[in-house]
């Protein structure tokens, strides 16, 4: 088969799947580069907050104190930038989840933090927290 029969041969389909492919490759590179200038556009912005306290959440009939290495944390936050600006820390909720801890020193257990709707957490100075029980009871 010669070179021109092989682009004349379902020449009509094979423009049509050219120019579908270049379409589809633009709306796809398009919305990948307006990603962060549409938020921007939205009014979306990030807010760091610094020394934001972990919380121990633990059963009630655990009367153990903990001692948390680090005791805090740095968030950086994005979303809405009447809501980001808005926003204080009492209403962020950093906290390590021991209710399922019994005696086991030196334990590294993973940091989790809640916020309010809207609000995204984009990144977290430690991921992990080394707990240590301090009495026990």
């Amino acid at each position: 088969m010669s070179t021109r029969d092989t682009i004349t041969q379902n020449f009509w389909l094979k423009l049509i799947s050219l120019l579908l492919a270049t379409m589809i490759w633009f709306a796809i590179s398009g919305v990948q580069m307006n990603t962060r200038a549409d938020r921007t556009l939205l009014g979306h912005s990030e807010r760091k907050l610094k020394g934001v306290p972990i919380t121990v959440m633990k059963s009630a009939a655990d009367l153990r104190a903990f001692q948390m290495e680090p005791s805090t944390v740095d968030l950086t936050l994005s979303g809405p930038t009447s809501q980001v600006q808005a926003l204080t820390p009492q209403q962020v909720e950093v906290f390590i989840n021991l209710t399922d801890v019994h005696d086991t020193p030196g334990l590294s257990k993973k940091i989790q933090v809640r916020t309010p709707g809207g609000i995204e957490v984009v990144q977290v100075s430690h991921s992990e927290a080394r707990v240590t029980p301090t009495n026990l009871n």
